[in-house]
């Protein structure tokens, strides 16, 4: 039990910026924290929640409760998802040769393809927040809390399946040292969570749990032909594409198809 309890914490510590006391990072410590993982989407989704219920509260426009939004996803995760995003984004769109754009992987510095991106995405993110809040009520939070679980089941369920590529090190620790029964589990969760979001919202619900799959394809497929296997920042940089496809959809066709 103490174990699992230890497999939480690293999760915690390693996912979000919720501080944990000093942990052992050892061999049977790991076994189990790629299974807390999603754990950090349900806390987005209660952080999300607080900050609508707070701009509902103070009549908040919806271009403030958008910014806010995604300000505390940013604040609980650290970020670290992001910068992922950012530095395979700089190595994807290089069009450099496969070692090269490794190099870029693990370069600190921030290029110019990795503004643009982070950019957009961002834009993106906070006009999906806007069109959700002016069209919705809160009822629509529990889809879009699916969303950032699911995206994170999917993610550690990569860290255990894909190859790792030659660079990786942080991604490659996680997936050597996970139990082998973890990606049973966290298949179990991707599947039950599905179905309560598919009981709940219906057809939308299976729009956007199929649409997460289809990313999740291409990233097996791009991680595979541009990089040569999985490292964190690409685990990194799907979990942001499947969260922005999951609002975007939402803000697109919730009202469609409810």
């Amino acid at each position: 039990m103490k174990s699992w309890v230890e497999s939480f914490l690293i999760a915690l510590s390693m996912y979000s910026t919720i501080p944990v006391k000093c942990l052992d990072w050892n061999k049977n410590n790991l076994r189990h924290a790629m299974i807390f993982f999603p754990l950090i989407g349900l806390i987005c989704g209660f952080g999300i929640g607080f900050i609508w219920y707070i701009c509902n509260l103070l009549q908040a426009s919806y271009f403030l409760f958008a910014v806010f939004a995604l300000l505390i996803t940013v604040i609980i995760t650290g970020g670290i998802h992001l910068d992922g995003f950012c530095d395979t984004a700089d190595a994807l769109f290089s069009r450099r040769s496969q070692e090269e754009k490794l190099k870029i992987l693990k370069d600190a510095h921030c290029g110019a393809f990795a503004v643009i991106s982070i950019i957009l995405i961002i834009l993106l993110q906070v006009a999906d927040f806007s069109e959700i809040f002016l069209k919705f009520d809160m009822n629509f939070l529990g889809i879009i809390t699916g969303g950032y679980i699911l995206s994170r089941c999917l993610s550690a369920i990569s860290v255990m399946t894909f190859p790792c590529a030659k660079t990786s090190s942080l991604a490659k620790t996680f997936s050597e040292y996970a139990a082998s029964g973890s990606k049973k589990i966290l298949i179990a969760e991707f599947i039950l969570i599905s179905l309560i979001l598919i009981y709940f919202y219906h057809k939308l619900a299976m729009l956007l749990i199929s649409s997460a799959i289809l990313v999740f394809i291409y990233y097996y497929q791009m991680q595979k032909k541009q990089f040569g296997g999985m490292t964190g920042d690409l685990a990194g940089f799907f979990l942001v594409l499947c969260e922005t496809v999951w609002l975007s959809e939402i803000a697109l066709l919730g009202g469609i198809l409810t």
